[in-house]
């Protein structure tokens, strides 16, 4: 019988602290599993409520990620278009066999993802506009987190 009391008053209390999270807390983050990477860099400031500098943070790792893989030390635009082959140029990066106009697209296309995250790491870094949207902080940390699934799985040319 005390056992029971105690399992309910337990309850009760999980139940208050639930409606005491922050609203960060009630988001898909015990649903999808960040990349390793985007977790350490991301997580805890996320959890704290701090999108901006979450999204930031992880926005980085992707580009830092970019920069080992490639051995180009280039920063923006330029970092992803060397690194993604512009111009029907061998990239260095390189997601599938680029022998198909198919293939040539969807190369084209990983490489605009990549760009959009070098144009949101500057939007960030230099916006003062709140950002205090936990459901679209977790979007950029998801969009992170497959961009960095996807430089795993990659071929990388560094001789060209």
């Amino acid at each position: 019988m005390m056992q029971q009391k105690r399992k309910m008053l337990l309850n009760a209390y999980i139940e208050q602290l639930q409606d005491l999270a922050p609203s960060s807390a009630a988001t898909a983050l015990d649903l999808y599993v960040f990349h390793s990477d985007i977790e350490v860099a991301s997580s805890r400031l996320y959890r704290d409520g701090h999108y901006k500098q979450a999204a930031l943070e992880a926005n980085l790792r992707v580009l830092d990620e970019v920069k080992r893989a490639s051995g180009i030390s280039d920063e923006g635009d330029s970092l992803i278009d060397r690194a993604f082959g512009i111009d029907r140029k061998i990239p260095v990066i390189q997601f599938n066999s680029l022998e198909t106009e198919a293939q040539r697209e969807e190369q084209r296309g990983t490489m605009y993802l990549f760009k959009g995250i070098a144009g949101l790491c500057n939007s960030k870094a230099h916006s003062d506009h709140p950002f205090d949207d936990p459901l679209v902080a977790h979007e950029y940390l998801a969009l992170a987190s497959l961009l960095m699934r996807m430089l795993e799985i990659a071929q990388i040319n560094k001789e060209r």
